[in-house]
């Protein structure tokens, strides 16, 4: 059975766009997800995803973070062959990153834009070296998404060359959800832990030896779930005000000249 959706949640206005954030477009059906008991689609995922990218120092093209919108590792993992899949990842270069996010659908069908009824997260992980690297899933219910995250990471191995390990998929403990629609609210939670152990680390001048779990187990469990939705209307609400007075301000300069 497919977790609660918000299709018409929103009403006759849900098309309604309300903030364009990057390169992704926020809908007014977007904010009445967040407010209920909804699976989160890939829109929502995609703008929080962005957003820590832009908090955490992630946009530039050498940046050591690389956090992806759910499109890509998806059409990543469903290429035809393993040259399709150099070519359209080597603009990201993911050789070159130390972590790099990755939201894992399991939908099987292509072809239905909202299929599939769970999120988990898989992180390749090079912060021991580029020779060392590994895959890393966390997934909210156990194993769900092992299948998917498989899939995702047998296409992403070529284009590690240089891995002496065989780049080994592990799962990462990660809290359990206690219900059917909060899986990529998990993912978000996950990320941002991950992102602030990484940051804390690099404050630290820290190499080797040590990884984020602990973070993830202290700062991920189901109140501080509940709390990111309530966040991230409240970061949305702040982004569209923002807008919205320097509009308003570049409207007043244009009344002045």
């Amino acid at each position: 059975m497919d977790p609660p959706r918000a299709a018409s949640a929103a009403g006759e206005d849900g098309n309604e766009r309300v903030l364009s954030y990057g390169d992704v477009v926020l809908l007014r059906s977007d904010l009445a997800i967040l407010r209920g008991r909804h699976f989160l689609n890939d829109r929502i995922i995609a703008f929080y995803l962005a957003h820590l990218s832009s908090a955490f120092g992630a946009n530039d093209d050498d940046a050591d973070l690389l956090l992806l919108p759910p499109s890509i590792p998806y059409l990543l993992s469903n290429l035809p062959d393993p040259d399709s899949v150099a070519m359209v990842a080597e603009p990201i270069r993911l050789a070159s990153r130390r972590l790099v996010f990755l939201p894992v659908n399991d939908n099987p069908d292509a072809s239905l834009a909202k299929g599939g009824s769970h999120w988990t997260l898989l992180v390749l992980d090079a912060t021991a070296g580029a020779s060392r690297p590994r895959f890393v899933h966390h997934d909210s219910l156990g194993f769900v998404n092992v299948p998917a995250a498989r899939c995702l990471a047998a296409a992403l191995r070529p284009l590690l060359p240089d891995a002496d390990n065989g780049v080994p998929l592990v799962e990462g403990p990660t809290p359990m959800q206690v219900n059917g629609h909060d899986c990529g609210v998990y993912v978000l939670a996950v990320a941002r832990a991950i992102c602030s152990w990484w940051k804390d680390r690099r404050g630290q001048q820290q190499e080797g030896g040590t990884d984020w779990f602990d973070t993830v187990k202290k700062e991920v469990d189901a109140a501080s779930v509940r709390a990111m939705r309530a966040e991230m209307l409240h970061l949305i609400a702040r982004l569209i005000q923002e807008k919205e007075e320097k509009k308003n301000m570049d409207r007043e300069v244009g009344k002045e000249d």
